[in-house]
């Protein structure tokens, strides 16, 4: 598959977007570097009379046009050794959505999907809602935007091949990440990714490729990651080599929202074998010594009494119970034949392979924080307002499984 892609015109009147292209940027960069702009076209609209907005939308449409707005912020990068870099900006937490993001590139850019590095990138504030993990959205907001990028850098590869070899696009064609052309000619994308990148950054429009074209996208592909992560290859947040780091476990109370109320073995836990600190905190008592084992043995000398929490006493029964007392009957009966049952979803964890843990880099006049945050934006905020110091840099995601 060819394609071109055009630069924007400055003109008075904006001319409308056909619903099959799609607008994006390419980057002033050293190497080539896009990025998508996402905008409703004038036939999305919708007609008045139209139905009501919850017939029309959902949580994952909601979730999706809040992120929308700063699309343009997250790049597809083509390398000089030929590779092609994306900073995922959401929590890869056992979903695989660091192996979708990479199948989307390496559809629209065709190249070798062991050539796509897809990392998980840093707390962005910038971002807003597009750095939101949650309602099973990822995919779902990310699918066009991605898509539109890495299209858009596969047209200025194939524009630099066509300009380095004097041809016309329309005569080359970019497969496995190789360009080629007329008279046997061929560039791996690596060599073309300095001579495709943008001397200042312009609009462009592209569009993607049709659906009976797909090779990787709906198609049948092992995880990126699976062979590292049931190997124990593959690197979490523990696995993190901080100088000074002690390792830091908290005794929880035993019902949700408790609080400490007493600890009658305080001075006896504190002299144990490596223990350098044990301290109340909002969620329990935590404890830091020199070896998880020492911070474990610790923990469960603590004797401590609780304050019972909001939940105390409750259980799945009686929860269940308040729930269907708070359900108000329907108004009126409905209009048209429809069916009821009833569906009970109880809790479930949906716990990734790495437990809960952050490393906390904490010095006088910042905060450095390596964790897999879904909402790393909010994490950021709430950590600079603590009273230890007055600002922090941005929290770091780890690379969960």
């Amino acid at each position: 598959m060819t394609g071109t892609d055009s630069s924007s015109q400055q003109e008075s009147v904006p001319q409308p977007l056909a619903r099959r292209r799609f607008l994006g940027y390419v980057l002033a960069a050293p190497t080539l570097l896009t990025a998508a702009r996402l905008v409703a076209p004038p036939e999305a609209q919708a007609d008045v009379p139209s139905p009501e907005i919850t017939e029309l939308i959902d949580l994952n449409e909601v979730m999706t046009a809040a992120a929308a707005p700063t699309s343009g912020l997250i790049t597809v990068e083509v390398n000089t050794d030929g590779t092609v870099s994306f900073a995922l900006p959401r929590a890869e937490v056992g979903q695989g959505i660091t192996t979708s993001t990479a199948m989307l590139i390496a559809e629209e850019l065709d190249v070798p999907l062991a050539r796509v590095h897809v990392t998980l990138a840093d707390a962005r504030p910038e971002l807003l809602f597009n750095q939101l993990t949650g309602g099973s959205n990822t995919t779902f907001s990310t699918y066009t935007p991605v898509r539109v990028a890495a299209a858009i850098a596969r047209n200025r590869l194939l524009r630099a091949a066509a300009a380095e070899w004097g041809t016309s696009v329309t005569e080359l064609t970019l497969k496995a990440g190789t360009v080629t052309g007329p008279g046997n000619r061929s560039a791996d994308i690596g060599a073309l990714s300095s001579k495709a990148a943008g001397v200042r950054t312009e609009q462009v429009t592209v569009g993607l490729k049709p659906r009976d074209m797909f090779t990787f996208i709906g198609k049948p592909h092992s995880r990126t990651d699976a062979l590292a992560a049931v190997t124990g290859r593959k690197k979490l947040t523990l696995d993190l080599n901080i100088p000074d780091a002690l390792p830091t476990m908290v005794c929880r109370p035993p019902t949700i929202n408790g609080k400490v109320k007493a600890v009658s073995n305080l001075q006896e836990v504190s002299s144990m074998p490596g223990v350098t600190d044990v301290a109340v905190i909002s969620t329990g008592m935590a404890v830091r010594a020199a070896t998880f084992g020492q911070c474990i043995d610790a923990v469960r000398a603590l004797r401590v009494s609780w304050k019972p929490g909001r939940a105390h006493g409750k259980s799945d029964a009686s929860v269940l119970k308040e729930l269907k007392a708070a359900e108000l009957p329907l108004g009126l009966p409905p209009l048209t034949p429809s069916v009821e049952e009833t569906f009970t979803f109880h809790f479930r964890s949906n716990s990734a392979l790495e437990p809960s843990c952050a490393i906390a880099d904490v010095r006088p006049d910042r905060a450095e924080i390596w964790s897999s945050l879904k909402a790393p934006i909010v994490a950021k905020e709430a950590i600079a307002g603590k009273p230890r110091w007055r600002r922090s840099r941005c929290p770091r995601r780890s690379a969960s499984p």
